[in-house]
Formats: structure tokens, C-alpha cells, sequence
């Protein structure tokens, strides 16, 4: 399991260049990631286009939150635009119910919507 201690570890892996307490990675698209470990913060490409509907996500109060910033990484990693990718999106099911919340959701690129 990735935790606090194991993911610096990670993050040399999958490329990532440290810097003190920030580990940074640039990708061909011309937007980053980032993990700043003094702030406990997972900043990822907004300015890009990547949307980020729920905050939670970008910290390190869950282990959860690693699992899907390794999984941006990888998806950035093959080529995927920061714009289309969608944290924590929401939706509702039939009349009345709740509904229900994914960790990342993948738009086509070659549409505009979903």
C-alpha cells in the first residue's frame, strides 16, 4: 500500500525530480504534477484543463488520493491531455437517489462533452 513513507520511493520511479520537500514532473503536453510534502498537497495541472470537482482529493488524508495521482501521472504519461481528464465528477441515478461519484473519469478526446 502507497503511504506517506513509500511515496517519495514512488514518485523517483515514475520520474519525478525532488527539489527539498516538492517532487515535480513535466510531461510532453507542456503541464506538470506535482507533491509538495511540507503542505501535503497533490497539485495537479488546472490551468490545463484537468478539472477537479472535489478538493479532498488533493492531500494526503486518504491513501486513496496517491492511487489516483499515480494514475494521472500514468495517464499524462501516454499522451492523454490534462483537459480531459475529470476528478471526482459527480452524477445522479433515477429519480431522488443520491447518486454517486467516480475517482477519475477520461473524456474522448475527440468530443467536447460526456
Amino acid at each position: 500500500m502507497i503511504n506517506k513513507d513509500n511515496f517519495r520511493s514512488l514518485l523517483s520511479y515514475l520520474g519525478f525530480e525532488e527539489k527539498g520537500d516538492v517532487f515535480s514532473k513535466n510531461f510532453e503536453s507542456g503541464c506538470y504534477l506535482s507533491v509538495d510534502f511540507k503542505k501535503e498537497e497533490l497539485q495537479y495541472p488546472e490551468s490545463d484543463g484537468l478539472k477537479i470537482n472535489e478538493r479532498q482529493t488533493c492531500n494526503f488524508s486518504s491513501a486513496e488520493n496517491t492511487v489516483v495521482f499515480e494514475c494521472v501521472c500514468k495517464l499524462l504519461n501516454k499522451g492523454y491531455k490534462p483537459e480531459h481528464i475529470e476528478l471526482e465528477p459527480k452524477w445522479k441515478l433515477g429519480h431522488g437517489a443520491s447518486g454517486g461519484r467516480a475517482d477519475i473519469l477520461v473524456k474522448d478526446q475527440k468530443i467536447s462533452h460526456y
